[in-house]
């Protein structure tokens, strides 16, 4: 079962500009205040309330109804200042993890991406994005999971699962990700002759009067016309 974040419910007067900021002109003269520039007493309800949202969300998520959770998820983001970015990545993974659930692989893919640029190192969103890329099951997908699936490997104080998986699926993906290269580029080809054959159909001609040969001294191919 994915595990859904817990944040804590600290203040964050911290967090906040020790001066507050002067409203900025736009290109058309108005002015407007930096969506960050909150009072500590605003900012810790905004927070408070964007976590009861969060918590709403877990409850529904504990239950398997994860569309639910999501919209609670995503009103926890409305919600939350844009400069709480770790509160903001954990929303981000939390409907990650639903779309896992409902297995809407690119929105999770898409989600957990969102995650990882306000929190690059925030390893269930990779674990995330690598397990919904390999689950769409494309040689650049595959690609992008193993590419995410060592980076996590990196990553110090992994807990004992997630250090299996990692080396499972560098195991795992490489011969998948090359037989999956293989036949789509096999498909690719298959595409080009159909559409070469219907150009060259106008012509009298096909492409099997085109044979590409390899030069084995230097890898490059010639193509010479053959006469059928």
């Amino acid at each position: 079962m994915a595990v859904i974040e817990e944040i804590s419910q600290d203040p964050v007067e911290s967090k906040l500009p020790q001066q507050p900021q002067q409203p900025n002109p736009d290109e058309d003269g108005d002015v407007f205040f930096d969506s960050v520039d909150y009072e500590p007493e605003e900012y810790n309800r905004l927070l408070k309330e964007a976590t009861d949202y969060k918590q709403k969300g877990n409850l529904h998520f504990a239950k398997g109804e994860y569309e639910q959770a999501i919209r609670h998820y995503e009103d926890a983001l409305v919600l939350c200042p844009v400069s709480a970015t770790k509160e903001r990545a954990i929303y981000f993974g939390n409907i990650t993890a639903c779309h896992l659930k409902l297995t809407n692989y690119k929105d999770a893919r898409d989600m957990a991406t969102e995650a990882l640029k306000l929190d690059p190192q925030y390893s269930k969103a990779i674990l995330r994005r690598a397990q919904a890329n390999e689950k769409m099951d494309t040689y650049s997908s595959l690609s992008d999971a193993l590419e995410d699936y060592r980076t996590l490997a990196k990553q110090p104080d992994l807990d004992t699962h997630t250090k299996n998986e990692c080396q499972r699926a560098n195991k795992r993906l490489p011969p998948i990700i090359k037989e999956k290269m293989e036949k789509e580029k096999e498909e690719m080809m298959g595409k080009l002759k159909d559409l070469g054959n219907t150009l060259l159909g106008k012509f009298g001609l096909s492409t099997d009067n085109f044979q590409m040969q390899q030069d084995p001294s230097t890898g490059s191919y010639s193509v010479n016309f053959v006469q059928r």
